[in-house]
């Protein structure tokens, strides 16, 4: 007569259930890393336009009091106070901005210049950013337009 099988102890995972458990996390972290990587891009470029229109609307606070406006320049990282456009800028951050400004008689312009560290676009590059208001002979003609450059 036969006997029963004895019944063996399960004493770890075999070679196929730990190739397909890596299999399952592979294809999980292939669609959820390019996903989060877009969430942090969309974050970073909503808080430079912020700062952006910070900077946009201690021009025009500035404009008022002094009839011309005021330039700046911040590079990556930088901390930096700028008490003419009430705007401070925290140790750490990943934007580079420049002002250029032209103020005489006949006009009066300013050109912020954002070099970003990300890319919101997907295209392969690091966006860029300006924002013009152009003044000429007092007629207002270009008011706070903000453009995406690459």
């Amino acid at each position: 007569m036969r006997r029963p099988a004895e019944k063996t102890a399960s004493k770890g995972f075999t070679l196929v259930e730990i190739m397909v458990s890596l299999a399952i996390l592979g294809i999980l972290a292939s669609i959820s890393i390019p996903n989060y990587r877009m969430y942090i891009d969309k974050a970073e470029c909503a808080s430079m336009l912020t700062t952006l229109k910070y900077l946009m609307d201690g021009e025009d606070f500035y404009f008022l009091e002094h009839d011309c406006f005021f330039p700046a320049r911040v590079s990556r990282g930088q901390a930096k106070e700028i008490p003419e456009l009430a705007y401070n800028f925290a140790e750490g951050h990943k934007n580079a901005y420049r002002i250029r400004v032209r103020n005489n008689r006949r006009r009066n312009r300013y050109i912020i210049r954002v070099d970003c560290d990300f890319d919101s676009n997907g295209n392969g590059k690091d966006d860029r950013f300006r924002a013009i208001t152009d003044i000429r002979r007092g007629e207002v003609r270009k008011n706070r337009e903000v453009v995406q450059t690459r």
